[in-house]
């Protein structure tokens, strides 16, 4: 690792705070190799590079989204891998993107109701007759 990139790099705790994830939370992603080979400070505390954070932001986005934890590894060990498992990432985000496209169109299905609800209901404490549902 390039020692200007360790410069950059920051405490657990400034992560958390960054990421809004629980310190026990990166330990826990450390522990599983999610983040590969942190690097230590002398006194071998991790430190999380702009990188890692990169990586972080991906892996949560995914799982928010989503992505079963089991995948999110996979994901994790192509992109430490490099660049010769390009395709297996791509088509791992493809897929996911497949799955959250679906649940997208159905949340918004979803949120339509949500409103019709909340008009019609409003319409009865207005006194009002309620909107018809499309």
């Amino acid at each position: 690792m390039m020692q200007e990139e360790l410069a950059e790099a920051v405490t657990i705790g400034e992560a958390s705070r960054l990421s809004g994830l629980p310190v026990e939370t990166l330990r826990y992603y450390d522990r599983e190799g999610l983040f590969g080979d942190l690097p230590r400070d002398t006194g071998g505390r991790r430190r999380f590079t702009p990188d890692t954070l990169g990586l972080l932001d991906i892996l949560l986005r995914l799982r928010r989204t989503g992505m079963p934890v089991e995948q999110v590894r996979e994901f994790a060990q192509h992109v430490r891998a490099g660049d010769h498992l390009r395709t297996e990432r791509l088509a791992l985000l493809r897929a996911h993107r497949e799955r959250v496209a679906i649940d997208l169109t159905q949340l918004e299905a979803d949120l339509e109701l949500i409103d019709w609800k909340i008009t019609a209901y409003q319409s009865t404490e207005d006194g009002t007759d309620p909107p018809p549902r499309d």
